[in-house]
């Protein structure tokens, strides 16, 4: 259908989705694609030559999407390990500026924020991913100060440039100072 423009021109009206009924089988066709984490930081995790292997690997599994691991014991689990070693591991290397469990949470946000759309309510989000809708609202606060109604006005945009900035230079400099590879 062609709308005319208020500059004399004639432009093309904006194609519409037809709605898609909530189903488990129609949730996906709403979801944006891509993973909420990109491959090139799994990658990178794997290359710190500072993080002890285990470690390394842990956090590369932790990234991926499919797995959507929450917890410390399910990545010590899918690691082949025990969770204190990788609290050790993760102590001794990113030191006191953030826990291994906030880590996984920012990835848990992230993994909400690609999912979430305006069609979708953050309850819809939040039991896809797993948790409860008011989990991840507290995690939103703690991690972030910002309401899931904030996350959501922000996007994934906005929430992946701040884990790039606050985070993953905790995790990807030596004892988590930033400043060591400045």
């Amino acid at each position: 259908m062609l709308l005319s423009s208020q500059f004399g021109g004639a432009r093309q009206a904006p194609a519409t989705a037809p709605d898609l009924p909530e189903s488990p089988l129609h949730r996906n066709a709403r979801r944006p694609a891509g993973p909420a984490v990109t491959p090139a930081l799994s990658a990178a995790l794997r290359r710190a030559a500072h993080v002890p292997a285990r470690l390394r690997e842990a956090l590369a599994l932790a990234c991926d999407d499919a797995r959507n691991i929450r917890t410390v014991e399910k990545l010590a689990t899918a690691a082949g390990c025990d969770r204190r070693t990788l609290w050790t591991h993760w102590k001794n290397t990113v030191g006191p500026g953030m826990r291994l469990q906030d880590f996984l949470h920012w990835l848990l946000l992230l993994r909400a924020t690609r999912r979430k759309t305006a069609a979708r309510a953050w309850a819809d989000v939040a039991d896809e991913i797993g948790i409860h809708p008011h989990t991840l609202g507290r995690l939103a606060r703690q991690l972030t100060g910002l309401s899931l109604r904030d996350l959501a006005a922000g996007g994934h945009g906005a929430l992946e440039a701040r884990f790039h900035a606050e985070v993953v230079p905790l995790v990807l400099t030596t004892n988590g100072d930033a400043r060591a590879e400045a």
